[in-house]
């Protein structure tokens, strides 16, 4: 599998470049590994932010804490969801 990096796809290089980086391994490693994790993280995350004894200023810093350019957190209660860009 190759992933384009050229034109108006190069912004994929450095994101590649930012987790192999992030977590220590080479680019091929860092793509299966952030596909491999992405998933599950995900849904721990809403569940932990759904936890019953987390007060709702808590979890609200906790999901603006965690959001990124591509990720968003977002909490009401009880529930909590994450949405990708």
């Amino acid at each position: 599998m190759r992933i384009r990096t050229d034109g108006d796809k190069a912004h994929r290089k450095a994101t590649i470049e930012e987790a192999a980086d992030r977590l220590d391994c080479n680019k091929t490693r860092a793509v299966l590994l952030s596909c491999d994790v992405v998933g599950r993280l995900l849904s721990n995350v809403e569940d932990a932010l759904e936890h019953e004894n987390l007060p709702p200023r808590v979890r609200e810093e906790l999901a603006e804490t965690i959001s990124t350019r591509r990720v968003t957190v977002s909490v009401r209660e009880p529930d909590a969801a994450v949405k990708l860009e």
